[in-house]
């Protein structure tokens, strides 16, 4: 059998913090477009989007170092 079609599996099947964080961050805009549409919310949107990309930064960058060193034991 080819190694080429051959599939490796792994045994950590968790989610990645990557996919969880920016999932996470579509549901937070949704919701607030949703909530500034339905109940008249009025948002500043330069200050929401510096505020979800500096989260979602920090998220990210938090989720990947606990990562490096879940691998590295």
């Amino acid at each position: 059998m080819s190694t080429l079609y051959s599939h490796q599996h792994d045994d950590d099947t968790r989610p990645r913090a990557g996919t969880i964080i920016w999932g996470a961050l579509a549901i937070i805009i949704g919701t607030l477009v949703l909530a500034g549409e339905l109940i008249g919310l009025v948002f500043d949107p330069v200050l929401v989007v510096m505020v979800l990309l500096v989260g979602t930064g920090l998220a990210l960058i938090i989720g990947g170092v606990l990562s490096m060193n879940r691998r590295n034991r």
